[in-house]
């Protein structure tokens, strides 16, 4: 497991968060903190526990978003040729 960090193309990783504008690090974490306030408030109003169900529609949203962001370009590419 040490020896697949240790081989990782981290340069790489970190051009492709760099990348677009604005980069797409800024975009996802202003995503996941647009989440992180929701859930925030959600528990400061309502104070009780989301269901088992609730609880994991929110984290795939969550998911979807951030793949969404990430794969931006080749959506809007598809979406282009498609329409």
């Amino acid at each position: 497991m040490i020896e697949l960090i240790r081989r990782t193309r981290w340069d790489q990783a970190y051009d492709f968060l760099a990348s677009g504008e604005p980069p797409m690090i800024q975009r996802i974490l202003a995503l996941n903190i647009l989440f992180l306030i929701l859930f925030v408030l959600r528990r400061a109003k309502f104070g009780k526990p989301m269901t088992q169900q609730g609880l994991l529609f929110a984290q795939a949203m969550l998911l979807l978003a951030n793949i969404l962001v990430m794969f931006q370009r080749d959506i809007q590419s598809f979406l282009d040729r498609v329409i």
